[in-house]
């Protein structure tokens, strides 16, 4: 499931990259890659807390739970500031760097995807 998910992401993320370099050059693909760098690297981090949260379950489920709790925080913290440092530091394009976070970020819904 997990491997499929990045596949997908990178899938992803490549198609609406390559849009954005159709419609806007060098500058839209610029911005699609990074926000799907974006979404990439919070999905890895999901998986790094997930995999430490499971590993923990002989010391409890209370610090597993909190484990991933952290893992929450620690992903929103790092999508805000890695998005501020795009749009506002590195002033890439708002449009396919948003775009390409956000659709690479719907992968995490597809139904099919837990399938075997």
């Amino acid at each position: 499931m997990i491997n499929r998910l990045l596949f997908i992401q990178v899938a992803l993320v490549l198609i609406i990259s390559a849009a954005a370099f159709y419609f806007q050059g060098m500058s839209g693909l610029i911005g699609g890659l990074y926000g799907g760098a974006v979404a990439l690297l919070s999905t890895l981090i999901l998986l790094r807390r997930i995999t430490q949260a499971g590993r923990m379950t002989g010391a409890g489920s209370q610090h597993g739970m909190a484990l991933l709790y952290f893992g929450a925080i620690q992903r929103y913290v790092f999508v805000l500031v890695a998005l501020a440092i795009g749009l506002g530091v590195i002033n890439l394009s708002a449009k396919p760097l948003l775009a390409t976070f956000g659709i690479a970020q719907l992968a995490h819904f597809v139904p099919w995807l837990g399938d075997k």
